[in-house]
């Protein structure tokens, strides 16, 4: 942590490059093991939790912040 004010660019970056990485080892592992109308489910669900994740990432980075 650095003793400047703001949003913490390093914490956001790690936590989107994680959030990246993991949501496409499930992808990948959904495109292996899924099929048809389960296939299509499991990816909204996927990306749906990968969106929010993304969202709470920058709350996260900004918690140093207060």
């Amino acid at each position: 942590m650095s003793s400047e004010t703001g949003i913490d660019t390093a914490r956001l970056g790690r936590t989107l490059v994680l959030i990246g990485f993991v949501t496409a080892v499930f992808l990948l592992l959904a495109v292996n093991r899924l099929e048809g109308t389960v296939f299509r489910i499991g990816v909204v669900t996927i990306g749906t939790v990968a969106s929010v994740t993304g969202i709470v990432g920058p709350l996260v980075a900004a918690s140093t912040y207060a």
